[in-house]
This record gives structure tokens, C-alpha cells and sequence, in this order.
């Protein structure tokens, strides 16, 4: 077995927290950009997340109890409700369907990533998981916390997906209902 300093975990956790970081840097982007086409790229969009998938199903079953289960799931599902809530589209008067502004949907987006360093920071730092008395399980720890920004960052676009598609079928409805009073109105 690898024996790791407490500097090389540090050096992982900064590693996924860039990663964390590039993440929330694209959604904003996206946030800043009209939604084109059927809205795929919303469900879609951070496929990538999906990747380790069949590694985290493997080390959940393999080491992992229902109770640690459920609290992954359970945050995931939690973490993801400000998202859901803060989210919402708007057709444009050019057609476009684009996300409604929203200060708390930015507060959660850049919020989130900070907050997680700074408790990791202070956990990892004031009671350090490296010592000869105690040596978690941090293959099973980390598979826990990425099974819980996949569930969080599904549920989002799925929503967000479901949301566009019925803003998507209003602004489609709307046009027929315009398109039908302008001729009606030029018959008579």
C-alpha cells in the first residue's frame, strides 16, 4: 500500500476543486447564451460526469453500507433543489429562449464551489484524516462525493431540460396564437 502526505491529498482536493471550478465557469457561460435547438445540450452538456459512473457503482457496492448510500443520495437531491428553484427561462422578443436573470441562481453557482472548499479546508486541516490512529477510507470517500455532483449536476439538467422544452412549447403556442390573430384580422 501507497502511503500519501497529508500535501499530496491536499494536492488532489485543490485538483477537483479546479475541476469544480471550470464547471461552475461553463455553466455561467451557458447561462449567458441564448438555448439552441431542442435543448440537448442542456441535458447533455457535462457528459463527462458520467464517465465514472461504473467505477463509483463498483466501490459503493463493494465498500460502501446503505447508510452511506442514502446520505449520497440524500445530498445530492439537496444540493441540487437551489439549482432547480433558481432556474428558469424566458422567450426573447427575438425568438430565442434564454435563461431568466436570477441573483440567487449566481449566489448558489458561485457559492457553492467556495463554501465546499472552505469546509473541506477546515476539516481536512483542524482534524487531519492522516494519522496512525485513524486512516479512512478515502477511495470510498471520494467516489461518495462525485456520485454526489453527478446526482446534483443530472437532476439540475434534467430539470432545466423539462423546463426549457415547456418554455420551448409556450413560446411555439404563443406564435401559432399570433400567427392565427394576424389572420384573422387580415380576412376582415
Amino acid at each position: 500500500m501507497i502511503k500519501m502526505t497529508q500535501q499530496q491529498w491536499d494536492l488532489i482536493g485543490y485538483g477537483v476543486w479546479a475541476l469544480i471550478i471550470w464547471m461552475t465557469l461553463k455553466q455561467f457561460r451557458q447561462t449567458r447564451r441564448p438555448v439552441q435547438g431542442k435543448g440537448l445540450n442542456l441535458l447533455l452538456g457535462d457528459w463527462l460526469l458520467f464517465a465514472p459512473l461504473p467505477w463509483i457503482v463498483y466501490r459503493m457496492i463493494e465498500r460502501g453500507t446503505w447508510e452511506q448510500l442514502a446520505w449520497t443520495l440524500g445530498l445530492g437531491i439537496l444540493l441540487s433543489l437551489p439549482y432547480i428553484l433558481t432556474t428558469k427561462f424566458q422567450a426573447a422578443a427575438d425568438g430565442t429562449i434564454k435563461f431568466k436573470p436570477n441573483a440567487a441562481f449566481y449566489i448558489f453557482l458561485f457559492g457553492f464551489p467556495y463554501l465546499r472548499y472552505t469546509i473541506r479546508d477546515r476539516i481536512f486541516h483542524s482534524h487531519p484524516i492522516l494519522s496512525a490512529q485513524h486512516r479512512p477510507d478515502i477511495e470510498l470517500m471520494l467516489a461518495e462525493y462525485i456520485a454526489v455532483l453527478v446526482l446534483l449536476t443530472f437532476l439540475w439538467r434534467l430539470f432545466m431540460f423539462i423546463s426549457y422544452r415547456r418554455t420551448l412549447r409556450a413560446a411555439a403556442a404563443q406564435g401559432d396564437t399570433r400567427t392565427d390573430q394576424s389572420v384573422i384580422t387580415a380576412s376582415l
